[in-house]
């Protein structure tokens, strides 16, 4: 079996084992382009053959490979992917990896100001994000903070993204003083005691579903239909209805039969793709690969 890998993706300096040296000591798996069996692509597919589209979060270091699509069209969205989730039972709580291992307990490292907030907290993210543009715009996102802010007011609190920076931080704090909401930059103290937190489609929503805060996203993206999600239809909830049970479902299913640790060895880089482009499964992530 012929397989092809995103060049993109060898070159990506956060992707610190695989690359096109690397892959040069084994010839089935070739960076670039051409006739393959299998491609594992960076975005989305543009090929007839069989694909995986890799792409990064939810955790510190984590990535992932999807057989359908990336965002709304993933596969945890699907009808299955929410049946595997509800079904699948984890060796370990996907807490108990998150919280107990070394590494930061976010997708991003968060600054160490604490602040407590019982009121709605909104993760900002970057609006020029892909995820923004697969069913949006920069534009939208931005209309999106601002109608937010006229929402909840003063009971609103705007966690800045660790990219949010010149511009663009300028433009959301003008719209959190316009409307007597507070901005800032903190750790994930702001989550204990909130009433809850609504996301654009951010992957924050992971963060929040980790902790067992109820978490509200906004728009089409990862996560809008999978369990313990409050999905609102583009409308700004009073109140988001919430399942811990549901919400460790999901993290448990992400944890072990999604994501992997993108700083392993190449030897498993490359036997975790061989398994993907053999595999005719929706989800062949196993336990040996994955990120628990």
């Amino acid at each position: 079996m012929r397989i092809v890998v995103s060049e993109y993706m060898c070159n990506l300096s956060a992707v610190r084992r695989i690359t096109k040296e690397s892959l040069r000591t084994y010839p089935d798996i070739t960076p670039g382009r051409g006739p393959a069996d299998y491609v594992l692509a960076w975005g989305d597919p543009v090929h007839k053959c069989k694909y995986g589209v890799i792409e990064t979060g939810f955790f510190w270091d984590a990535m992932h490979i999807d057989t359908v699509g990336l965002y709304s069209s993933c596969s945890l969205n699907s009808a299955f992917g929410i049946k595997s989730i509800l079904q699948y039972k984890s060796p370990r709580p996907a807490r108990d990896v998150i919280f107990g291992c070394k590494f930061p307990e976010s997708k991003y490292k968060q600054v160490s100001n604490k602040v407590s907030w019982d009121g709605v907290v909104l993760p900002l993210q970057n609006p020029t994000d892909r995820s923004i543009h697969r069913g949006s715009s920069t534009e939208d996102y931005y209309d999106f903070v601002k109608m937010a802010c006229k929402k909840y007011g003063k009971n609103l609190f705007l966690k800045l993204h660790p990219w949010n920076k010149g511009d663009v931080e300028r433009r959301f704090t003008e719209y959190a003083n316009e409307n007597g909401c507070t901005i800032g930059r903190c750790d994930h103290s702001v989550l204990e005691k909130c009433k809850f937190a609504i996301a654009y489609n951010s992957t924050f929503v992971v963060d929040c579903l980790i902790r067992n805060v109820p978490v509200a996203q906004y728009a089409t993206g990862y996560f809008w239909q999978v369990p313990g999600v409050y999905y609102t239809s583009y409308e700004f909830p009073d109140h988001v209805c919430f399942n811990e049970d549901l919400a460790q479902k999901t993290c448990d299913f992400l944890v072990w039969r999604y994501c992997f640790n993108q700083g392993m060895s190449i030897d498993k880089w490359v036997g975790m793709i061989r398994h993907f482009a053999a595999s005719k499964e929706i989800f062949p992530m196993t336990e040996e690969y994955s990120y628990g």
